[in-house]
């Protein structure tokens, strides 16, 4: 598609209109005790979980990647099934009241196990700053990828948010023998994040913090199973682990998506710190995985629709409390971890 099809086409969809109906950006000074999460949400078929994760009167929602199912070159479609979510009157009755932050996947990006090949990821991040009522001024705008960071609440109760982009940068994945199992990329050279977006976490990371979210559109920890993941990059994954060290970082958690389902993991870095990965997948698309393996695995959860939920417990003078659950369309809770720094 040629661009200026590409203008012509948005020009005709109502994206002022989904900025005014968004909730604005929380202030600064919010502090955080309750995170939402998800992923993976098909804008063509219903969508109840919205009032449920309303329900629980979350401070802030971040959507983790796979927030449309897209998968074209055509921006004009694409921005066609961004229309077909905004229509969603739950989804547009949850955004008017709960602030949310966004980061994408290979669906949302554009091609499916996409990487930095994706011709028209440009034009697809324009589309997806627009739905997301990005302000017109914010650094996002003007650098490569969507990754993007908060800092919330005062002093002793600051929780800060980070949602990284592992599309824009990202090497090609190597299939195995087999023509679909993904294998690890051993170059030294490959990317993932990229070196742009690495000295962006890292001066991110030295930000003080008594809480850090780190949003991961796939899984961190789990390693073994065939598909999308960090092991498949092993020393990107190596330099994560070595800068969480490095910078003394002991009060970080995980939130990722990709695998539709729910999965709650845990893995120590070579100083001995527990990072927990919590994966909440399937906003509207769940699947069977009991046959994934995953030796970090505390525990799982794929049988109904269901989001991540980041309980913060404050207490005067005392590191804060973490309890992470899944909870499912019906508004049960699935799976619980407290997480102690």
């Amino acid at each position: 598609m040629q661009r200026r099809e590409f203008l012509a086409g948005l020009l005709a969809l109502p994206f002022a209109q989904f900025a005014l109906k968004f909730k604005k950006f929380l202030a600064p000074s919010t502090r955080l005790s309750r995170v939402a999460f998800g992923s993976c949400l098909e804008q063509d078929i219903p969508q109840p979980i919205w009032e449920v994760v309303h329900s629980y009167s979350p401070d802030l929602f971040l959507f983790l990647g796979d927030n449309i199912y897209a998968d074209t070159e055509n921006m004009t479609e694409m921005a066609g099934k961004y229309q077909l979510l905004s229509e969603h009157a739950s989804y547009a009755r949850f955004r008017s009241r709960t602030p949310i932050m966004a980061t994408w996947d290979d669906h949302d990006m554009g091609i499916n196990d996409g990487g930095r090949e994706y011709p028209f990821k440009q034009e697809s991040k324009k589309l997806m700053l627009d739905f997301f009522g990005e302000p017109t001024d914010s650094p996002r705008r003007f650098r490569d990828g969507v990754y993007t960071s908060a800092v919330y609440g005062e002093a002793n109760q600051r929780v800060q948010v980070i949602l990284l982009d592992l599309r824009w940068f990202r090497s090609p994945l190597v299939v195995a023998a087999d023509g679909w199992t993904y294998i690890p990329n051993t170059d030294p050279e490959a990317d993932f994040l990229g070196e742009q977006q690495w000295q962006w976490l890292e001066a991110q990371l030295r930000i003080p913090a008594d809480v850090r979210i780190l949003g991961s559109s796939v899984q961190m920890v789990s390693a073994e199973h065939p598909y999308e993941k960090w092991a498949n990059f092993p020393h990107e994954k190596a330099r994560l682990m070595s800068l969480l060290d490095r910078l003394e970082i002991t009060n970080l958690v995980v939130v990722s998506g990709d695998m539709h389902f729910a999965e709650i993991s845990v893995e120590e870095t070579p100083a001995g710190t527990p990072i927990y990965d919590i994966t909440a997948s399937g906003l509207n698309k769940v699947e069977d995985s009991h046959a994934i393996m995953n030796s970090a695995r505390i525990s799982m959860y794929d049988r109904r629709a269901h989001f991540g939920l980041l309980n913060i417990e404050w207490k005067n003078n005392q590191k804060p409390h973490l309890f992470a659950e899944i909870i499912d369309d019906r508004g049960r809770r699935q799976l619980h971890q407290q997480i102690q720094f």
